[in-house]
């Protein structure tokens, strides 16, 4: 019998002028850096109208009958977001449409975990629909069906993402210490994981994707070991997403590392720290206790690598999956805006969470 991986073959993609075009005239819509610096300024409900007035209209009026304030918000970006990567995919070609699927299933793992952090803390129903972004390849109607499950066990039984048996682990955990991070950290290292192998499928258009994808994921085990040596949660290599084969030896690394203060070390050490920019995220959080500026340091160099998806591949598959990252990365910059806005945080402190 042939191995299965066998069976697999490179994906033949082409150049797709018009899906490329009408991908570039979506990325004209983001936010700029002046954009930002002009709502910073503004009070909450400015925000809200200048929202009203951008390329957000359609989602924010659909949405204006029933809802207001935050909620309305909340749902006209997710409802954006959702119609952008939907977009996406009806526009590509057959198997352009699978990188974008592929890629698009990450959302679908966000979703949920907001679901299972619903149910674990018994948020209102409402409240926790609100936060789905429905942007990946589930329907809303079935999160919807799973948000009403009785359990978390149930949930994850019918999540139709992630096989069980690769999730009870997580669910022990769960049932020993209370705890949700081992049931997420294997729904991102499915989804990775998984991810990881499709790169492999991709022609040489791909391969910057590929060396992207690399970076993504080890910032991203960079950040869930940050979290987890502050909470000193010990067995850290237990929670690295990247497939054990593929772990990269600084990786192996910061996750030996005695404590928090000797993992930040290694950090400073590495490429991320070009600019000084983890230097100053290690004092902010000596001065706080908290590790928000270090992962936003780390979100904008991840940013910083995605331009390179829209700029030097112009005609591959890279400037679509680097417009999915960006589009993605604004509705995170809007929520901090919008959350920072009515809590009544200071301009300063808003702007430095901000990733463009």
């Amino acid at each position: 019998m042939q191995n299965k991986k066998a069976n697999k073959r490179k994906l033949r993609l082409g150049k797709y002028p018009y899906t490329y075009a009408r991908t570039s005239v979506m990325k004209s819509l983001l936010f700029k850096e002046g954009e930002y610096q002009k709502m910073l300024k503004m009070s909450f409900s400015e925000i809200a109208k200048f929202l009203q007035e951008s390329s957000y209209k359609k989602e924010i009026s659909e949405f204006a009958t029933n809802h207001s304030g935050a909620d309305l918000l909340e749902l006209a970006l997710n409802k954006s977001l959702s119609a952008a990567f939907k977009k996406l995919m009806r526009i590509s070609p057959k198997e352009l449409a699978l990188v974008v699927k592929e890629y698009a299933k990450r959302k679908d793992i966000e979703d949920l975990k907001t679901l299972l952090r619903g149910k674990f803390t018994n948020a209102p129903e409402k409240e926790v629909f609100n936060s789905i972004t429905s942007s990946g390849i589930l329907s809303r109607h079935f999160q919807h069906e799973l948000m009403k499950k009785e359990s978390i066990e149930q949930i994850l039984r019918d999540n139709a993402i992630v096989n069980f048996s690769f999730l009870e682990k997580g669910l022990l955990y769960l049932k020993e210490r209370n705890s949700l991070a081992m049931i997420e950290n294997s729904l991102d290292r499915h989804y990775y994981n998984g991810l990881a192998e499709f790169s492999g499928l991709l022609p040489q258009a791909g391969a910057l994707f590929q060396k992207f994808l690399i970076m993504e994921v080890e910032i991203f085990d960079i950040l869930a070991l940050l979290r987890l040596k502050k909470s000193k949660i010990d067995k850290t290599n237990e929670f690295i997403i990247t497939a054990h084969s593929m772990i990269s030896p600084k990786i192996s690394k910061m996750a030996e590392a005695a404590d928090l203060d000797a993992l930040m070390g290694n950090l400073e050490k590495t490429k991320y720290n070009g600019s000084g920019a983890i230097t100053r995220g290690i004092a902010d959080f000596k001065a706080t206790g908290s590790l928000i500026a270090l992962e936003t340091e780390l979100y904008k160099y991840l940013l910083k690598e995605s331009t390179l998806l829209l700029h030097q591949h112009p005609l591959s598959v890279d400037v679509i999956l680097g417009f999915m990252l960006a589009k993605d990365l604004e509705l995170r910059n809007l929520r901090m805006l919008i959350k920072g806005k009515q809590l009544g945080l200071s301009e300063e402190f808003i702007a430095k969470q901000l990733v463009y």
